[in-house]
């Protein structure tokens, strides 16, 4: 029994010569009429198990119709794969967008701080006046050519609870006047040294949340340009310039780490922070870039800002 699309096309098997056939009657002398008769049911059995025309064009319907679902089939998989793709697509450039937009807030926050100063270190007490110390302060900082009058508009410690070990917390203050804020932040780097009040006291431009956070992830690349004594500074309002040799780079997005800088590859963590990479990150990088993601000690202090 054979199966053909659906259809069972019954063979009968040869059926062995009777006793009446003719190829016995040869040796038992049966009548001629027997073996024709016999030979008329053969064909009769074969003719029955051989297909017409109808189940053909049968056959031929089906195969039509089989092949007409598969092309169905693989034409829904190439649209729904069309329409991923332009879906990724879109989100890209949404995520693109927004980043592009959350740059922009950045900026706009950091260009509304570009007159504060946030003061690590000045000691906390309860009941303290900030406009008291922080003219002090500028005053022990600036020496002789300090002004009669600073200009401090506003003055408070950091927004939070204060802490249970004792460290005080920043104090932030806003300046009128922009070239007096940079002059004190230039006699602030000239004395890495700087206390008062019988404590060691910091001086740092008044970040957003945002990019302090930016350059938290970029941790591991600052501490290679140090190890590697490579001279670096923070651009405003986020990006990091670094000097190899007699030529200044600047980076802003992943792919702007140069190649030919002479730095070894490092894989960076939480890009996401700083904007999108330009290229797709295969599995191998991506696992790399987690593993890197390592409980860094936090750094209260340096030439350029309160996170390196």
């Amino acid at each position: 029994m054979i199966t053909l699309l659906g259809r069972r096309v019954c063979r009968t098997p040869s059926i062995p010569a009777s006793p009446g056939s003719s190829i016995a009657g040869s040796s038992r002398g049966t009548s001629e009429p027997a073996a024709l008769s016999q030979i008329s049911l053969d064909r009769a059995v074969i003719s029955s198990s051989m297909l017409t025309r109808r189940d053909k064009s049968e056959m031929v319907a089906e195969l039509r119709a089989l092949i007409r679902e598969e092309i169905a089939a693989v034409r829904a998989d190439l649209t729904a794969l069309e329409h991923r793709q332009a879906v990724d697509l879109a989100i890209t450039r949404q995520g693109n967008l927004l980043l592009d937009l959350r740059r922009q807030v950045e900026d706009l926050d950091n260009r509304g701080r570009r007159n504060n100063i946030r003061i690590l270190g000045l000691p906390e007490a309860e009941g303290e006046l900030p406009h008291e110390l922080l003219t002090g302060l500028f005053s022990h900082l600036l020496g002789e050519a300090a002004p009669e009058d600073f200009g401090i508009e506003r003055a408070h410690r950091a927004l939070r609870t204060p802490r249970r070990d004792g460290v005080p917390r920043d104090l932030i203050c806003a300046l009128a006047s922009f070239p007096l804020k940079e002059e004190l932040m230039k006699a602030a780097r000239s004395r890495p040294d700087l206390r008062y009040m019988d404590a060691p006291v910091a001086l740092y431009h008044d970040l957003s949340q945002t990019t302090l956070d930016a350059r938290r992830a970029l941790r591991p690349l600052t501490r290679l340009l140090q190890e590697r004594r490579i001279p670096y500074k923070w651009g405003f309002a986020f990006s990091l310039q670094a000097r190899v040799g007699n030529m200044w780079h600047m980076l802003q997005w992943p792919n702007d780490v140069p190649r030919n800088a002479g730095l070894p590859h490092i894989a960076i963590p939480n890009w996401i922070l700083v904007g999108p990479p330009a290229r797709a990150v295969g599995p191998e990088e991506a696992a790399h870039n987690l593993h890197l993601e390592l409980e860094l000690p936090r750094r209260r202090g340096g030439p350029n800002g309160p996170e390196e």
